[in-house]
């Protein structure tokens, strides 16, 4: 299945907003956490990649990384933008204390699959290119804007990738 584009760029539907609101709210952010990510593989896949954009949400996709420990392979449903030709994943976690499992899994194989496309994972370190990119998420999903206010008084930076086609 090919990756859909998504272009930070894009002026968002009613529906996306709408969508937008209800995900960024607690029962929003407790279904995303405990079912949606669940079942989103599975839609996903289902739908051929046309899950979630059919309903005019933001766009996710499966992110296949190597567990950093174990070696195995590890599935990870995350929301994704493209910056040019590149996809780019935000390690938000829900604004958790804690990056999400499959940070620390491309930090020990940067070797990666999202959707079903072959990528190579580079943190974004550069602050002023973090900051820039960073804000482009913010106008795709504003609820990344959520997670860095919820972050930052706890000292935790969101890192940002870039994915590089293999």
């Amino acid at each position: 299945m090919p990756l859909r584009y998504v272009d930070p760029h894009k002026r968002h539907s009613r529906r996306y907003r709408a969508i937008e609101a209800f995900s960024r709210s607690g029962p929003g952010q407790f279904l995303a956490h405990h079912l949606w990510s669940r079942v989103d593989p599975w839609l996903y896949r289902a739908t051929g990649g046309r899950y979630p954009s059919v309903f005019g949400g933001p766009s996710t996709a499966p992110l296949m990384t190597t567990g950093a420990k174990s070696g195995q392979p590890r599935e990870h449903q995350i929301t994704y933008f493209h910056e040019g030709s590149d996809p780019i994943v935000t390690a938000s976690n829900y604004g958790g204390p804690r990056h999400p499992q499959w940070y620390y899994n491309l930090k020990a194989h940067p070797e990666c699959e999202l959707g079903d496309e072959k990528f190579v994972a580079t943190e974004i370190t550069d602050p002023q290119e973090y900051a820039r990119v960073y804000g482009l998420a913010e106008q795709v999903y504003a609820g990344w804007s959520d997670y860095r206010l919820k972050t930052e008084p706890i000292g935790r930076h969101i890192p940002v990738f870039r994915l590089k086609p293999r």
